[in-house]
């Protein structure tokens, strides 16, 4: 039998993956763990270890409790905002430059340029711009 509180993890998996734009292969490989052994996590078959909550925190700015409680913000704001705001940037890229990309690719430009704010305490449209040109 199921468990109820394994189900609802792996719901609350799942919708982290989706927001990230990601199929569960490339997430699986974000994580790094099998597809397998991440579809267990997703279908709430097996319990997720310490360690992979840590990834998803690092990675993708879960909230920790949010993913074992289902209690608050599934994301920590401050990373939140930033995410929000070079996602915005980036669409509004795509859309005014008429690029087409994947969403593997686009999450990729995402990722790049929220890691590349937290390195250098900064972002500003003019940085994401220069990136993109070079990048699409």
């Amino acid at each position: 039998m199921q468990s109820t509180f394994l189900f609802e993890m792996g719901k609350r998996l799942a919708r982290i993956r989706k927001d990230s734009g990601l199929n569960q292969i490339p997430f699986a490989e974000a994580l790094d763990i099998s597809q397998s052994a991440y579809t267990t996590y997703e279908r709430g078959q097996r319990e997720m270890p310490a360690r992979l909550l840590r990834i998803l925190h690092d990675k993708f700015n879960v909230n920790p409790t949010w993913m074992i409680t289902g209690e608050g913000s599934p994301y920590n704001a401050e990373q939140s905002d930033l995410q929000l705001a070079v996602v915005a940037c980036v669409d509004r890229f795509l859309l005014r430059d008429g690029s087409q990309v994947s969403d593997e690719k686009r999450t990729r430009l995402v990722q790049y340029l929220v890691e590349f704010a937290e390195e250098h305490g900064e972002f500003t449209e003019e940085i994401a711009e220069k990136y993109l040109r070079s990048a699409v």
